[in-house]
């Protein structure tokens, strides 16, 4: 190792005598001290060599860095890219394709890391978080972010390092403004929000704000979606479908940026909220408002953890032992714990359920794909460089004999590498801006590359660009540069480098490609099968109209009862119920407890309706009946249930039976089930059934109205509906979702994914395929001569065609063999997260293969039916 280090920078004039005193004076050293002191000596005396005067004495060619050279070797690329311009727009193309793919991705990713990233304060502002304690959750405690009312001023008042504190609790909701009336998303906050967070004021100042509780921010969206070009400030606005409630506008504040996880078009004082009353800030079970913390910039977080929990046992103590009572929690258990995460950590928590969560997993997948999309373009490079490298072997073999050393071959070839692979990032650049819209709307996502955005995006577009040229062009580089001269220039087996890597590059590729295809059909199988199941109701034809009534005086069912007289006029309306839940099933719902199984407390899932719901929603009842209105007795004391609920409490005579649902009231005798309904999907496919019950409560509101229409002009139906609803809620906006495009939206995201893998499949099969048409073309040149040979000796074009190809049938079944493990554990894992998933049988990989063969042939097909019709006079004479 010494001695290779003395010759690299040693010159070679003097190399010879040096190296001889060296070991020389090792000898003499070894005798006198030793071996062992011996080498040390050595090492000093070698590194005593290592300086200027012997070192500035080597005649230094500026080889691979002169000018001169990189010139040529940017005019050799140039004038191969355009003598090969076929091979050469397919690399490119492919390459383009990989790069703008990761470019994509690492917009998605970084979009995704800047989350809450612009505050000033993020690193001090926490979210207050709590963990209950919950016999049914899959760690036994249930993660939230919804605190007591009265926690942001005891926080401030009795833990010395909150500086700040606000809630926000977000709301939907109607604003009306003289005659312009839309629905806005607001939330409610406290005083401390604009001095923690960095939304800019625009108009109006942050000292003074909500010093009445009747006062209005507006962002400056929604100040011109109301206002236009008038100045809002000091104007009235209505909140709410009645417009009870009167705000006045304080200032216009900036609009939260797409990678804030606050999201809001108004803020509103907490004061201002029906829910700030007595009651909720004596009572700290009453958790419904996130709270958000700042701290003193010299306070830790982890001094204030431990006093959390004294807050917790101050105020909730005997509350939270009534409720460990209640769930027969075992001694010692913490029943409820307070915590709290970063602001800059809360886009990640999907474990919290909040506005704009994510899953990091996203990320990961979304690389990986982008990873395989780049890796077949990759070996797209290498196979067609290594195959094509017969065309070049006569330059190689010049080169070497005019005085051309390995590393320069290297450099040039590694160079038109690297070259090529700029000219892809320019044109995937290009690919980047033209399809960020549709990734956006794939993503769900609203990414924008502004002047800030531009150096990190060319430095990384730049790093990819130079990783994927080294890594893309070493090994055709080494390859060609290990040329035998003799041999090349006489077109003989001119490598010691065999290309013993290009068939297995190949079949990998092949394996990528058929890894996304299997999974792409294993999805979309999935999609479809969730989308077309038999959910146990009708959910076609079905109108939801929320009513936009009051608590007070039972005014959503006076709405409903009106509604109804009018609607059922119309032969196209069917029936008409109520429900004081929105009837998507899946989003919103009421959870009741207050009964066991085997000693363990069990919640259900309850839904208020009304006598008409069970034939509204085409509901098949098994047992019993349906509720009725001429029984009063139906509207105390009587519920329907499912066969889930039935099955966990193990009854057999359903309808003997009674049930108490209310926590509250533990010795109470409970409601007396009156029907068992047939099972039915009430939830998303994501979970299986769970126990249900309907109950009837003619003094308690229905919110919703459920209109099934009959088949035919939907659109004159919904005016003549407008109309009714306007005569039943003079004043009030009409609104209306059809219930099964609700339900659809619960699979949005995994409808997304499924795009995202059909694309990214079709992406990594374009490429894989433009590979092989290459591949298929150099394969075809270079049997020309055979080819001839084998018409004339009396083969068939049939034949010939099997001859060119067969070994890409035979790649594309090895790869379909590996590939089939592969995705079948992936796709398992991810149909893992379904209750109700597909099997995945012999026909999906069937499917998938026969697809990957047909897509093989279909790119090797022109060449070999071109090579195949050829004269053979004209193959023999071919050089």
């Amino acid at each position: 190792m010494l001695l290779r280090f003395l010759r690299w920078f040693c010159p070679a004039s003097l190399y010879e005598g040096v190296e001889g005193d060296l070991l020389e004076q090792f000898e003499a050293d070894t005798e006198v001290f030793g071996e062992r002191k011996a080498r040390w000596l050595l090492r000093w005396n070698v590194l005593r060599f290592f300086r200027p005067g012997i070192i500035l004495r080597n005649s230094f060619s500026k080889g691979l860095i002169n000018t001169i050279m990189l010139r040529s070797y940017f005019k050799i690329a140039v004038r191969n890219i355009m003598k090969r311009k076929l091979y050469a727009s397919i690399n490119a193309l492919g390459l383009s394709l990989g790069i703008a793919a990761c470019i994509l991705i690492y917009l998605f990713i970084q979009d995704e890391r800047s989350f809450d990233q612009f505050h000033a304060n993020k690193g001090l502002i926490y979210r207050m978080q709590g963990e209950m304690y919950d016999q049914n959750a899959p760690e036994l405690y249930y993660r939230h972010c919804y605190m007591s009312l009265a926690l942001a001023q005891t926080l401030k008042d009795e833990v010395p390092e909150v500086q700040y504190a606000t809630h926000f609790v977000q709301r939907t909701d109607f604003f009306r403004h003289e005659e312009t009336i839309f629905k806005s998303k607001f939330a409610y906050v406290g005083k401390d929000f604009f001095d923690m967070f960095s939304f800019d004021m625009i108009e109006g100042g942050a000292g003074n704000l909500f010093g009445s509780k009747e006062e209005l921010v507006l962002t400056a969206s929604a100040a011109t979606k109301y206002f236009g070009s008038k100045d809002p400030i000091g104007k009235v606005m209505q909140i709410g479908a009645n417009g009870d409630k009167l705000f006045k506008v304080a200032a216009i504040i900036q609009n939260p940026p797409a990678n804030s996880s606050l999201d809001f078009e108004m803020l509103l004082p907490v004061e201002s909220m029906n829910g700030f009353n007595e009651h909720n800030l004596t009572h700290w079970l009453n958790q419904g408002f996130p709270t958000f913390i700042q701290l003193y910039p010299e306070a830790s977080a982890a001094e204030m953890a431990p006093k959390l929990q004294l807050i917790v046992e101050k105020y909730m103590s005997s509350e939270m032992t009534d409720w460990g009572q209640h769930l027969n929690a075992p001694e010692g258990t913490e029943i409820y714990e307070l915590s709290f995460g970063k602001l800059t950590d809360m886009h990640f928590q999907k474990e919290i359920g909040c506005d704009k969560v994510s899953d990091p997993q996203y990320s990961y997948v979304l690389g990986g794909i982008a990873l395989l999309i780049l890796v077949i373009a990759c070996i797209n490079y290498i196979s067609l460089a290594m195959t094509s490298s017969a065309s070049r072997r006569k330059e190689v073999g010049v080169r070497k004999v005019t005085g051309a050393h390995k590393r320069q071959l290297v450099a040039q070839f590694t160079f038109e590498s690297v070259f090529l692979t700029f000219l892809a990032m320019l044109f995937g650049l290009g690919l980047v801006f033209l399809f960020l819209p549709v990734f956006n709307e794939l993503t769900g996502k609203a990414i924008s590359v502004s002047t800030a955005d531009w150096l990190p995006l060319i430095g990384f577009s730049l790093a990819t660009t130079l990783l994927i040229g080294l890594l893309a062009g070493s090994y055709p580089a080494f390859f060609l540069s290990g040329l035998l001269p003799t041999l090349a220039l006489k077109n003989g087996v001119a490598s010691g480098a065999k290309t013993y890597l290009l068939r297995p590059l190949v079949v990998l590729q092949f394996v990528l490609s058929s890894f996304l295809m299997i999974s792409s059909v294993v999805m979309y199988r999935q999609m479809d099968f969730i989308t077309s199941k038999d959910l146990g109701f009708n959910q076609e034809q079905v109108v939801v109209i929320p009513t936009h009534g009051s608590w007070n005086d039972n005014e959503s069912n006076k709405i409903l009862e009106r509604f109804r007289q009018a609607a059922t006029q119309h032969p196209e309306v069917l029936s008409v119920a109520g429900s004081a839940n929105p009837v998507a099933f899946g989003e919103d719902y009421m959870v009741f407890g207050g009964y066991k199984v085997d000693g363990v407390p069990r919640t259900a899932f309850g839904f208020l309706v009304d006598e008409h719901f069970v034939p509204t929603m085409e509901l098949q009842i098994v047992q019993g009946r349906n509720f009725d209105a001429a029984m009063m007795s139906d509207a105390e004391e009587s519920i329907i249930v499912n066969e889930a609920l039935v099955k966990e409490l193990g009854w057999t005579d359903p309808l003997n039976e009674r049930m108490n649902f209310h926590a509250s009231q533990p010795n109470a005798p409970g409601a007396r089930v009156i029907g068992v309904v047939k099972d039915f999907n009430f939830l998303s496919l994501k979970d299986e059934i769970k126990p249900m019950f309907l109950y009837e409560g003619r003094d308690l509101n229905m919110g919703y109205i459920v209109t099934r229409l009959a088949p035919g002009d939907v659109k004159t139906t919904l005016a003549q509906l407008e109309g009714d609803f306007a005569e039943a809620a003079p004043g009030k906006p009409f609104e209306y979702t059809f219930l099964d495009e609700k339900i659809e939206r619960q699979y949005a995201q995994y409808k997304r994914w499924m795009d995202i893998m059909l694309i990214a499949t079709c992406l990594a099969v374009v490429i894989a395929g433009l590979g092989l048409f290459g591949l298929a073309g150099i394969n075809a040149v270079n049997k020309t001569k055979e080819i001839g040979i084998r018409k004339v000796l009396g083969a068939r074009v049939a034949q010939v065609f099997m001859l060119l190809n067969k070994q890409y049938i035979g790649f594309a079944l090895i790869a379909f063999i590996l590939a089939a493990p592969l995705s079948w554990y992936a796709m398992s894992e991810w149909l893992s997260g379904f209750a109700y998933a597909i099997e995945i049988n012999w026909q999906v990989f069937a499917t998938s293969m026969a697809l990957g063969v047909l897509i093989a042939l279909t790119a090797v097909s022109y060449h070999a039916l071109k090579a195949s019709a050829l004269n053979p006079a004209d193959s023999l004479r071919y050089e």
